[in-house]
Formats: structure tokens, sequence, C-alpha cells
């Protein structure tokens, strides 16, 4: 269980420490955020800002969660180099639209016609400037309550067209595609990356508790090549 420290912004001449967070959504101003969030002792938070509040959370260590986010890289990069699918992917990469939201998802992926739209030397995705990404996944092993819940809803919200939660525990995907008029619906297969099978992720979650990441990764490049 995640231990959750309450905190204030830092005030003056003291800063954040390093090892803090919110863990839990709290109210603040969009100026209150930004002070701890572009703090450089906020570098190992995850930041979030949605409807007038905020939540910082450690980034995981985990053991559990790191496989699964390497297998779930390693697979995509597999099918979509076989289909010839142009991405462009992004760990932990930080978007932020100006006064209403932050958000910093696991793995986040530009596709398509939009698949150079960030360029090289870009720290924190300008949504003001840039389009959204295509595809957000969120790796869950501790905070899966919350990425079925608010983050979903923030998600929804910027109308981003797709949205992964991973289930560590249950070796689990739940996916949703998100319409322009901000309609949801659950999906078993990726819109964005047509043709890929959420199936095929989830077996490999599940064969990697029993194997070495190389034994699936061969694994899942034969599903693919089917």
């Amino acid at each position: 269980m995640t231990t959750l420290l309450q905190i204030q912004p830092p005030q003056e001449n003291q800063p954040l420490q390093e090892n803090q967070a919110i863990d839990n959504w709290q109210p603040a101003s969009w100026e209150e955020f930004i002070k701890i969030a572009d703090d450089e002792t906020s570098a190992k938070l995850k930041c979030y800002y949605y409807n007038g509040r905020m939540r910082f959370e450690p980034m995981s260590t985990g053991s559990d969660h790191s496989k699964d986010h390497l297998i779930l890289t390693l697979g995509i990069g597999i099918f979509t180099m076989l289909t010839q699918i142009p991405v462009n992917g992004h760990d932990t990469c930080s978007y932020r639209k100006t006064g209403f939201d932050e958000f910093q998802p696991d793995l986040s992926y530009y596709v398509g016609e939009i698949v150079d739209a960030i360029p090289w030397g870009t720290r924190v995705v300008n949504l003001d400037q840039y389009p959204i990404p295509s595809l957000v996944i969120e790796v869950s092993d501790t905070s899966f309550v919350d990425d079925l819940g608010t983050k979903r809803l923030q998600y929804e919200d910027l109308k981003i067209p797709e949205y992964w939660i991973v289930n560590v525990k249950a070796m689990q995907i739940l996916a949703f595609s998100i319409g322009p008029d901000g309609s949801t619906r659950r999906i078993q297969e990726s819109r964005v990356l047509p043709g890929l099978k959420l199936e095929i992720l989830e077996q490999a979650l599940q064969r990697s508790r029993q194997e070495n990441q190389s034994t699936t990764t061969a694994w899942l490049m034969q599903q693919f090549q089917l």
C-alpha cells in the first residue's frame, strides 16, 4: 500500500523535499501546481492536474511494474515494425495544457499522420501548441483505482483517441476508445494500431511470469507474423 503524504506548496525559500508526494487528488490552483511540478526536486514524481485538483505520485520502481512496462514496449514495437505502422513512443512523458491539465502516462504514442508532431528538444509537450497523443497507457501496480477512475475521465475529456490500463496483478488490459464527441467504448482490439489484438499482449504478460523476456518476445514475433 502506498503511503500518502499530505503536503502544502513550498513556501518562500522552502524547497519541496524529494520524497514528498500527494498520492491522492487535492484542490489546488494552477499556480500552486506548477510551483511544485516545475521544481527540480519533483523530478522523481509523476505530475497530474485535472479539474482544479493536483496529484503527485512516485514513479514506480517495482520489478513487476517495470517488467510489464518493458513487455508492452517490446510488443508494440514488434507489431508496428511488422505492420509498418508509423509510431513514435514516449516513456513517462509530461503533457501540459496550460491552466487546465497535466498528465504523465507510463507510455504514450503518436501514430500515423501526427507521428513526427513532437520535435527533438521538447521537455514538456505543450498541448496548446502540439496535438494530443494517439494512445496513452497507464501500467497499474498500485494505482489501478485511480487509473480507472479520475485519470480515465481526464483522458476522456481531452479526447485522447485510445487509453489502456494495464492491471499488473491481474495481467489484464482494459482498453477504451474515445470518440471525437467524448463518447467511450471498451475495445478488445486497438483502433489506433489496427490489427493489434489486446489478448495477445495479455498472453505475453502471462507468459512473462514463467519465462524470460527473450522467450516471450520470440513468441510475440510468431503471433504477429501469423
